[in-house]
């Protein structure tokens, strides 16, 4: 009886698994190993964003697994072109509702051929909060949001390398 129980439980898993769509991302499925992050350029007012981003992104990029090297053979460059910290509704005439939003344009070159390839972003990155405190709460969760909006960022960017560069097509 316990036999059969386990094995019934152990199909029903691996069917589970096996259909589900997703699959486990290892080192060998990226298109290269390491990767240098070069100019970021903050086209914005908002102070130090580019620092932010780099920051953000070498963060993302190491935790799927790339090596970060000056001297790697791809490198992403990009500009920050929008930073907006706009009020979305009020109550009693004090803003209570705002968002985020970061934009940009990056590129991704190979240093050995000389071709550079544009990261598709297909939509500019937006955090919403809601608060009614006093502009210091204000000022220390759009620092919060600005980060998550920054990481979303880099993720999109990790993706495009990943999955949509078009030298890996190409392999």
């Amino acid at each position: 009886m316990k036999f059969r129980t386990l094995f019934f439980t152990l199909l029903i898993f691996s069917l589970i698994l096996s259909g589900c769509g997703y699959r486990i991302q290892t080192k060998k499925d990226l298109p290269f190993e390491s990767i240098a992050i070069g100019e970021i350029k903050n086209l914005t007012y908002e102070p130090r964003l580019q620092d932010r981003l780099m920051q953000s992104l070498a963060e993302v990029l190491m935790s799927y697994g790339f090596y970060l090297s000056n001297d790697a053979k791809y490198r992403i460059d990009g500009d920050i072109t929008r930073f907006s910290l706009r009020v979305l509704s009020e109550i009693s005439l004090t803003a209570s509702e705002y968002e985020v939003d970061i934009a940009g344009t990056f590129t991704v070159t190979n240093r050995e051929t000389g071709k550079t390839y544009p990261v598709k972003i297909l939509r500019p990155f937006s955090t919403h909060f809601t608060t009614k405190d006093k502009l210091v709460e204000v000022l220390s969760q759009k620092e919060s949001y600005t980060k998550r909006a920054l990481n979303e960022l880099s993720q999109e960017i990790a993706r495009y390398i990943i999955y949509d560069l078009p030298e890996k097509q190409g392999q």
